[in-house]
């Protein structure tokens, strides 16, 4: 009787292992649908946000699209982002400590940070110390940055340099619309933004042909607004952040009173920052 007894309990035991398995085994292959329906919504969630947000990020949709926003859309839709940088001794980073202290160093760090997809942006820097607009040209450095294929150029104009080699406001302008016609004949996707440069001591001092700094510049704006280019005004810019800081323009500029020291550059990434944000 103890017999059949226990190889009844042993029965029942192996009918509750049996059974306990069973059941284990089908709550495990449930969880495991359950976590890889779970995993595909997410997946299908995270798409459909990504893919609204490309809509919204669209240019054609934003007329007056910021450039971060732009730049942002770029970055969502191809591989790699190419910001190229044009110019003379402000754009090379000539009296910067180093080139992580620049106006350009500190603008693609900033914008890397800002936007969580802008991990493929790149700058590539074409700024020549000592270059005039002429010098760009006959260097064939407009050539070098179409050879970028960018999406975003920043031109510096180099007038500094073109009023310290007496360069004429005749040939200014016309410098000024051969580097943009080739820009635009070449790259007619890219967008093309000109800055003038920083702001220096003694603005109205004349050269050889009896020019001062602030003629170049208005006659290059005169150019730029009769071609309806994208133009910020570093000078005029940088001026009002140094007003508004209650600061000299000296406390920005190196001994030569005219390229900017590590703080000047930091107004100039300031100015930047601030443009890239704003509606056009």
């Amino acid at each position: 009787m103890k017999k059949y007894g226990l190889i009844l309990i042993a029965g029942i035991c192996l009918a509750v292992l049996v059974f306990g398995h069973l059941h284990w085994k089908n709550i495990s292959q449930i969880a495991g649908i359950e976590a890889r329906e779970a995993a595909t919504k997410a997946k299908e969630k995270e798409t459909a946000e990504r893919d609204a947000l490309i809509r919204s990020l669209k240019p054609e949709n934003n007329k007056q699209q910021p450039l971060i926003d732009y730049l942002h859309y770029k970055s969502l839709t191809q591989d790699k982002v190419i910001v190229s940088l044009v110019g003379s001794n402000g754009t090379s980073g000539t009296s910067a400590n180093n080139a992580s202290k620049s106006w350009a160093g500190l603008l693609e760090k900033s914008l890397r940070a800002d936007r969580d997809d802008m991990e493929t942006l790149r700058f590539i820097n074409h700024g020549h110390e000592g270059y005039s607009t002429e010098d760009l040209l006959k260097g064939r450095k407009i050539e070098a940055v179409i050879q970028d294929d960018p999406d975003l150029i920043i031109f510096e104009n180099s007038l500094i340099n073109n009023h310290y080699q007496s360069l004429s406001l005749e040939k200014t302008e016309k410098n000024l619309v051969s580097i943009m016609t080739k820009l635009q004949k070449e790259l007619p996707n890219t967008k093309v933004l000109i800055i003038s440069p920083n702001p220096v001591a003694n603005s109205k001092t004349e050269n050889s042909l009896g020019l001062n700094y602030l003629d170049y510049i208005q006659a290059s704006e005169q150019v730029i607004k009769n071609n309806k280019w994208t133009y910020m005004n570093s000078k005029e810019e940088i001026e009002k952040k140094l007003k508004k800081k209650n600061m000299r323009l000296a406390d920005i500029l190196t001994n030569d009173n005219i390229h900017p020291n590590d703080q000047g550059h930091y107004i100039w990434f300031e100015v930047l920052q601030e443009y890239f944000k704003l509606k056009k």
